[in-house]
């Protein structure tokens, strides 16, 4: 064997090993999306083996959520060399996992099928929601500091007044009973106010099927266990 022979050997060997373990998604599929072949460490990531997968229509291998949508994405790559999004699949265990995907319609000997290439993204995807979750705690938080200090010192005043008022015995008994039911909403203020300086996380619950999901200060405030 010449040395140019081995030398393409080598690179045809290594390029397998290369696409067989690749961390993403390696795969060919024909117009009708059967799975002609898939790389291990894709099919691993699964849970599968390749031998599993092959001959297998890939949206089988999707989401219920996503599969009706799954003939559009063979329509569009019949009529238009390549096309690409994100595709949510779904493991062997039954986790959903999200993937960007880039795939190519080609041709060899009269027979088109595709190429695809996807990569997972979903923890990706999860650190992005849990940075904008912490900015938007961040900005409740600031918000919830700032208000409790410009609502605590009136409020202190407010109880403060009222509680010396009955002490001193200088109102009515009709006049005593009025100001405790104002002493109590206004206790129940300050403790909605000191639930707003202790908010950790977000929590949202719906008071109306017509408005929008609002914050659940107690339970945003409440530890975790």
């Amino acid at each position: 064997m010449s040395t140019l022979s081995r030398v393409v050997d080598r690179t045809e060997s290594l390029y397998r090993e290369l696409v067989e373990s690749g961390r993403g998604l390696i795969c060919i599929h024909d117009l009708a999306g059967v799975l002609l072949s898939v790389n291990r460490a894709a099919a691993e990531r699964l849970g599968y083996v390749p031998e599993e997968m092959v001959g297998k229509s890939l949206d089988e291998f999707l989401a219920p959520s996503v599969r009706p949508m799954f003939g559009q994405y063979l329509d569009r790559i019949a009529h238009q060399p390549t096309d690409e999004g994100l595709m949510l699949v779904v493991t062997r265990a039954g986790e959903e996992r999200i993937w960007t995907y880039s795939n190519v319609r080609t041709q060899d000997g009269g027979r088109a099928y595709v190429l695809g290439h996807a990569q997972d993204i979903t923890d990706l995807k999860r650190s992005d929601a849990r940075a904008v979750e912490a900015e938007a705690l961040r900005s409740v938080a600031q918000l919830s500091l700032a208000a409790a200090h410009e609502i605590n010192n009136p409020l202190t005043v407010i109880i403060g007044s009222l509680q010396l008022l009955l002490v001193r015995g200088q109102v009515s008994e009709e006049t005593v009973q009025c100001i405790e039911r104002v002493i109590r909403a206004a206790e129940q203020i300050r403790d909605t106010v000191r639930n707003m300086s202790r908010i950790t996380r977000l929590e949202l619950s719906r008071q109306s099927p017509t408005l929008p999901d609002v914050l659940d200060l107690r339970k945003s405030s409440t530890p975790q266990v």
